[in-house]
């Protein structure tokens, strides 16, 4: 079951991708231009609103759109208001009220949309055994072929109770986004020691997740 579950997972990671690159390829380059130029003038606009930034953080995610920049420039952002450390915290804490709401918003609309899609062609949503849940989800959580948004649908669809989900993600995705923001932040503000706190973090982190694989 686990291995039919990941290999979902994997292909519909892979048909987005061929979607996304589909677009870009076949879409007329002034469509592709507009996008682009619009895109980067909200994002030079966010710089100037950290609170609009950090609810953009918490929601946006949720709905497939990557979070790892959103990480990069709050690092950039939180460090020159708050402090590399304290700005790298509140980056992180916005990953981590993310992850609540994408959790939410998986068991319920969206597993009641894919369970009457699946019941159509007489399939249902699988269930993970009740002594196997946590060890899923940590699973999950350290592949790193899969987005943060996926991990969340994947584990929300199969509906692993809130407290080991919040387990498994908040002890590895938290920490994950403080290090990628911190790095941020440093690197901005030229601090050697946060830089290599940073990359401390991000080691134990490999060591802790390579372990638990």
């Amino acid at each position: 079951m686990k291995r039919r579950i990941l290999m979902i997972a994997v292909v519909g990671a892979v048909l987005g991708a061929m979607l996304i690159g589909a677009g870009y390829l076949w879409l007329p380059d002034s469509v592709v231009e507009n996008g682009v130029r619009l895109v980067t003038g909200v994002w030079e606009r966010l710089g100037d609103h950290p609170f609009l930034l950090y609810v953009l953080m918490v929601v946006l995610p949720a709905f497939a759109v990557p979070q790892s920049p959103f990480l990069v420039l709050a690092g950039m952002v939180y460090a020159e208001t708050f402090g590399e450390g304290l700005g790298a915290a509140i980056a992180a804490s916005a990953v981590g009220l993310n992850i609540v709401v994408s959790y939410f918003l998986t068991v319920g609309p969206l597993h009641f949309f894919v369970e009457k899609v699946l019941s159509k062609f007489g399939y249902r949503v699988p269930q993970i055994p009740a002594e196997d849940q946590l060890k899923f989800s940590f699973l999950v959580r350290v592949t790193p072929v899969f987005p943060l948004c996926v991990q969340n649908y994947i584990l929300g669809l199969l509906k692993v109770p809130l407290g080991r989900y919040l387990l498994a993600s908040w002890t590895t995705q938290v920490p994950l986004a403080f290090a990628i923001a911190l790095t941020a932040g440093a690197i901005l503000e030229g601090s050697l020691i946060y830089i290599l706190i940073a990359v401390a973090v991000l080691l134990f982190l490999v060591i802790g997740l390579k372990w638990l694989r």
